[in-house]
Parts: C-alpha cells; structure tokens; sequence
C-alpha cells in the first residue's frame, strides 16, 4: 500500500511577528514575497494576504 501525502504543519505567528514582517515588507528596497516567506516560514501567498490586509 502506498502511504498517505505528507500534510504541512500549520504556521501561527505571534502578533510580534506580524508587525515585523509588515515592517519588513515597507523596506527598501522592497523584499520579494518569496524571500519573506522563507524567512517566516509561511507561504508566499499568507504573506501577501497579510500585507495586502495590514
């Protein structure tokens, strides 16, 4: 039998967390989503969400 995909593990950050990556996104020059997203650990498209959202 084959085994079940691999589900991801869910990524909550903290408020603190949040604020910083806004802040981070305001940066220039402007940071990609893609480098974010590695650096919080979440997907390109919960970032965008967030700062489109901030």
């Amino acid at each position: 039998m084959s085994e079940p995909p691999f589900k991801r593990m869910r990524v909550a950050l903290s408020l603190q967390d949040k604020i910083k990556l806004i802040k981070d996104s305001e940066m220039f020059p402007k940071p990609t989503l893609k480098m974010l997203s590695e650096k919080y650990g979440v997907g390109k498209s919960t970032i965008g969400d967030m700062v489109r959202r901030k």
